[in-house]
């Protein structure tokens, strides 16, 4: 049971959840217009659900590879199998399916398309290496475009946020290529840091890290946040975000960039917690 928890990564699954109920709080100006509790509970499952079958899917298919880079994940280190593993996707997939269809279509059509994109991203595009990044970037974003498409149209400060996200994960994956770089060549992935090198990629991944940084000030042009509650996060987040950038170029190695992968998440969490603050009083 411990192993078939950990395979969903409850982390990143639990933020996707989390990402969503606060962006639908954000966008809808914590009116939740629209949304019933059960509703919200039923948004909850399927976003861990469909993160949850990204991960596991992506674990099944990248398996020979995980020997190499991850052994310690729970399918190469054989706490599970991989007919396990594939019977709780398959089930996952079904049970966030069953919660989506029961809010409304925009909720259906952004799970059904999200499973679609993830799938499509494990079987084919992961080892395109750029594009492939591209579209895992616009997966962790889709949760804000969604929220805004839930609250009456794209717009807000949910686009912008969706956009720096975009920008953020998208460095990221740039960057986890860095540690990655011995497996991927073996099975032929072709990343930035395989193509081009890693200190091409740790740079490539801190300039996209500070665009994101750069947008988080545009809502405060614009008057969507409160300036006395959000300038002290984005000025935090701005500083967090400079010195990473720094670390990545000054030290692209495993060690350094395993441990950043995990610290850019927290990154984005304040970035959120940063909107939902700064849009209570607006």
């Amino acid at each position: 049971m411990k192993a078939a928890i950990e395979i969903t990564r409850p982390v990143n699954s639990l933020m996707v959840s989390l990402a969503i109920i606060l962006s639908l709080g954000i966008a809808s100006r914590w009116s939740f217009q629209g949304f019933t509790p059960i509703d919200l509970m039923a948004v909850v499952v399927a976003g861990y659900c469909l993160s949850s079958v990204a991960m596991i899917t992506n674990d099944i298919i990248d398996l020979e590879i995980d020997r190499i880079n991850a052994p310690h994940r729970p399918l190469p280190a054989g706490k599970v199998s991989t007919v396990e593993a594939t019977i709780l996707s398959i089930f996952l997939a079904a049970l966030g399916f069953l919660a989506a269809i029961s809010v409304d279509l925009i909720t259906t059509a952004f799970y059904l398309g999200g499973l679609a994109l993830s799938l499509l991203y494990n079987t084919l595009l992961k080892r395109t290496g750029l594009p492939g990044n591209i579209v895992v970037a616009a997966l962790v974003s889709a949760p804000f475009m969604y929220a805004s498409l839930e609250a009456g149209g794209l717009g807000g400060p949910m686009s912008v946020f969706s956009t720096m996200v975009f920008l953020a994960v998208l460095g990221r994956e740039v960057a986890k290529g860095v540690p990655d770089v011995e497996g991927d060549k073996a099975a032929g992935v072709r990343t930035v840091a395989v193509v081009f090198g890693k200190k091409t990629a740790a740079a490539v991944a801190s300039a996209l890290y500070l665009a994101s940084a750069a947008l988080g000030y545009i809502p405060l042009i614009y008057g969507y946040v409160d300036p006395l509650i959000y300038t002290p996060f984005i000025l935090l987040l701005t500083l967090l975000v400079l010195r990473e950038a720094l670390l990545i170029v000054k030290r692209p190695t495993r060690e350094n960039v395993l441990a950043h992968k995990n610290r850019v998440l927290g990154y984005m969490l304040i970035g959120l917690i940063a909107f939902a603050l700064g849009t209570l009083g607006i």
